[in-house]
């Protein structure tokens, strides 16, 4: 019996960004030009390919985050 399973990631991302002296989550400042989450994404999407993701944000910043993923990731369903 050939039983798929589906896999589910869950990427925690709900820093507020204080140690970091910045008003914006440090998920969200840039790293080689790109939001920090853009690379863990990207890297979660390559490694697990066809995988469910999840990605949690501080409530203050979801719409950011939604920006974030239909700019970068509008069909994967993030």
């Amino acid at each position: 019996m050939d039983i798929a399973m589906k896999k589910s990631v869950i990427i925690v991302a709900g820093g507020s960004g204080v140690r970091m002296g910045s008003q914006l989550p440090k998920q969200f400042l840039l790293l080689q030009g790109k939001p920090v989450i853009w690379h863990t994404l990207t890297r979660f999407l390559e490694s697990f390919e066809g995988s469910e993701i999840v990605l949690v944000l501080p409530t203050g910043h979801l719409a950011l985050g939604k920006q974030l993923i239909d700019q970068y990731f509008p069909d994967k369903g993030i």
